[in-house]
């Protein structure tokens, strides 16, 4: 059933949805083994010494930023496909803005702090980004379960309506 032509598919083939994952799975944990290693003392859990928190820590954001750094490519290249058809087809879109805006602010006060911060504003910013970079992760798997659901009823109720609107789409034609 999901492989019905009329249907037109936005969601990611299966080897860049994995990548995306598997990406995702990293920039998340690296953040949140930053977030051990830098808090996790202060929060009741097992004291390491101090050498071998920041080393913990230093290799936690070095990861952390190649992962971005590899989100930004799978983002740029989303983009191209899978965004644009599906805000053409309005498919999706409170959630997938509300993942856009959350990864915007994510690349914003993420370079904010590799760039721009000062010893007055680091707390701030570093307490924003990762307040937003833990949201994110439930926000991102909510996308993606409502995207599958809805496909799911698109295929179980056919493709009414679904050609008229490819049709009228520029890139349609």
């Amino acid at each position: 059933m999901l492989d019905d032509p009329r249907v037109e598919r936005t969601r990611l083939k299966r080897p860049a949805r994995w990548a995306l994952y598997a990406t995702l799975t990293i920039l998340i944990g690296s953040g949140l083994g930053w977030l051990a290693a830098r808090y996790g003392s202060d929060i009741g859990a097992a004291s390491i010494d101090q050498l071998r928190r920041l080393g913990v820590e230093a290799l936690m954001l070095q990861v952390h930023g190649a992962a971005a750094f590899a989100t930004l490519i799978a983002l740029g290249a989303m983009f191209t496909h899978h965004v644009r058809r599906g805000w053409a087809l309005l498919r999706n879109r409170v959630s997938g803005a509300v993942v856009i805006a959350a990864l915007g602010a994510l690349i914003v006060t993420g370079y904010a702090l590799y760039y721009l911060v000062n010893d007055a504003s680091r707390a701030t910013i570093s307490v924003a980004h990762w307040l937003v970079g833990v949201a994110f992760a439930p926000l991102f798997v909510a996308h993606v379960v409502i995207g599958r659901r809805a496909s799911e009823r698109r295929a179980r109720h056919g493709a009414r309506g679904v050609k008229k609107r490819v049709a009228a789409h520029s890139s349609a034609r």
